[in-house]
């Protein structure tokens, strides 16, 4: 089988963690990387035998064996590789948000339908096996209709100078208002956003979004950013969902899996991109997987859409914009 050969856009963290997913993919290959900080995508390059660096976006983009880009850059910067991308006639996957301006989110759409390209955006959930055994009981009628639903998805403060580059709620809360929006398969009505700032950082380091869907459901979305590192838990994540028949809950804190050693304690991940013998598994690999075979079939994915996400960035928006000025808004259907 002809492999899908993906060049990577952006070589943090999140790169390094593609690399790790993409190889454990069968018939897939990124012959090219490319970053602004050329020496860390040499030195990406080397770690994971990448071929070739390329010294601009531009350069990446025009390779000719290249199917598709992963865009794994920072938040503000999704759009402009993938327009290069869709210019050149490429794929694109780009981590979530979409953008944080829903008017790139309409421009990256809008060239995807002219370049006749798929457009994936990475809200990664929705391969993660515990929110996806949600999402089937709700379709399947069992939890009844959907009345309420609560989420939090709190981190470290340690994490908060790494991350203040994005408000909390476009990097984490929106998450979890995706997962609402494609459980309850609703628009949204009205909203409000609250956040605190206890540590003086350039963003809010407490923040909590109320979402009133066309329906009766009402979503709340929590994420706070001062989890004491010395407690050794990395995250605390969870996700709460009433119906008028049942409920369904997800929790990954405390971790299934715990390591108690002279460095302290620690709950390893299991479940976004464990990383088992140097290969990154979870909900990570199926989403990368599913987005290689929508290439490798020229099938445009249906487990999440570009304007789905794209909705998803406009929501989130909106509940930073309350939070600032203090109103609630409506938003049209």
């Amino acid at each position: 089988m002809k492999p899908v050969r993906i060049g990577l856009v952006g070589c943090g963290l999140f790169g390094r963690s593609h690399l790790e997913a993409f190889r454990g993919l069968p018939d897939v290959e990124v012959p090219a990387v490319f970053d602004t900080d050329l020496d860390r995508a040499r030195q990406l390059a080397a770690e994971f035998a990448v071929p070739r660096v390329c010294e601009s976006l531009e350069e990446l983009c025009a390779l000719p064996e290249l199917d598709a880009i992963d865009v794994v850059t920072t938040e503000d910067a999704h759009a402009k590789p993938t327009l290069h991308a869709f210019a050149e006639g490429k794929h694109v996957f780009v981590e979530k948000p979409m953008a944080l301006d829903p008017g790139d989110c309409e421009l990256m759409i809008q060239a995807a339908e002219t370049a006749g390209r798929i457009l994936m955006v990475g809200h990664i959930l929705r391969f993660e096996t515990k929110y996806r055994l949600v999402k089937d009981a709700v379709a399947s009628g069992r939890f009844g209709r959907i009345v309420s639903m609560h989420a939090r998805r709190n981190r470290p403060k340690t994490l908060l100078e790494r991350y203040q580059r994005t408000h909390p709620a476009l990097e984490n809360s929106i998450h979890d208002v995706d997962l609402m929006l494609w459980y309850t398969g609703q628009r949204v009505r009205r909203l409000r956003g609250y956040q605190r700032n206890a540590t003086g950082v350039r963003h809010a380091d407490v923040f909590w979004g109320i979402i009133e869907f066309d329906k009766d459901a009402i979503g709340v979305v929590e994420t706070i950013w001062l989890l004491p590192q010395q407690a050794g838990v990395g995250l605390d994540d969870a996700f709460h969902l009433v119906g008028t028949r049942g409920v369904g809950n997800v929790r990954l804190e405390p971790g299934a899996l715990t390591f108690w050693t002279e460095a302290g304690f620690e709950t390893p991940d299991v479940s976004y991109g464990p990383l088992v013998a140097g290969v990154a598994g979870g909900a990570l690999r199926e989403e990368l997987l599913y987005f290689c075979e929508c290439v490798r079939n020229n099938r445009p994915p249906e487990r999440i859409t570009a304007p789905e996400a794209a909705y998803a960035v406009e929501v989130t928006r909106a509940l930073v914009e309350s939070a600032v000025t203090g109103k609630d808004i409506s938003l049209s259907s």
